[in-house]
C-alpha cells in the first residue's frame, strides 16, 4: 500500500513541478498541501499507509526543496530566505491546521 501510495503521489509531483517558474512556487504548494493533507489523515488508521506514508511521502519532498533553495541562492538570496522561511513555517501550519480539523 505505501508502494502503490508513493507511485501516485510522485507522479502528482512530478505533473505540477513543471510549473515552477523563477520561484519554487510549486514545490513550495506542494510541500504546504501535502502537510495539510498528512494532518487532516493522521487519525485515520485505515488509511494512512497508502495515503499519508507512501502518497504524501511521494508527494512532498525535502530534498527538491534543499535543491531549490541553493539554487536560489545562488540567484537572489534574499528570495532563498524567503523560500526557507515560508518551507519551514506553512506546511508546520498547516499540518496542525490539518491536525486539529
Amino acid at each position: 500500500m505505501v508502494g502503490l501510495g508513493a507511485v501516485f503521489g510522485a507522479v502528482i509531483r512530478v505533473y505540477l513541478s513543471q510549473f515552477n517558474g523563477r520561484f519554487p512556487w510549486m514545490t513550495l504548494l506542494i510541500n504546504t498541501a501535502g502537510s495539510l493533507m498528512l494532518g487532516l489523515l493522521s487519525h485515520l488508521d485505515t488509511v494512512y499507509l497508502f495515503f499519508g506514508t507512501g502518497m504524501m511521502g511521494g508527494f512532498t519532498t525535502f530534498s527538491t526543496f534543499a535543491l531549490e533553495s541553493v539554487q536560489l541562492f545562488d540567484k537572489d538570496r534574499l528570495k532563498s530566505i524567503q523560500y526557507i522561511a515560508l518551507s519551514v513555517s506553512l506546511p508546520l501550519l498547516a499540518y496542525l491546521t490539518g491536525w486539529l480539523i
